[in-house]
């Protein structure tokens, strides 16, 4: 996994909620965001920890050229698309979002 930037969105999403948001993660929204310009690869992780209040946890990691290209996506318009479709969600999800740049990276090949 070759990328100079991370972007790491983590979401708690409500028990009745999760299998809708995986399916919409799954035909829909982690092609679309690896679909723009600069990104290298998506990851979505499910988490086996859950909150406090038993919400279900994902990770979603995604790999990219530069923080340039990262900045470009914040402000493109796919950002506003994004928020209209996550509406389907609304009481459902909490998120958070960090990035930085790859310091370290060590692989495992035979």
């Amino acid at each position: 996994m070759d990328a100079e930037t991370i972007y790491l969105v983590r979401v708690w999403v409500h028990p009745n909620a999760i299998e809708r948001m995986m399916d919409w993660l799954r035909a829909k929204h982690l092609a679309d965001v690896v679909a723009q310009p600069g990104f290298r690869f998506g990851r979505c992780i499910r988490l086996e920890q859950t909150a406090d209040d038993g919400w279900v946890a994902l990770a979603m990691i995604y790999g990219l050229e530069s923080r340039e290209a990262l900045e470009r996506y914040f402000a493109s318009p796919i950002g506003a698309q994004f928020a209209e479709e996550r509406k389907a969600f609304d009481g459902m999800l909490r998120m958070d979002r960090a990035w930085g740049r790859m310091e370290l990276a060590h692989d495992n090949h035979p």
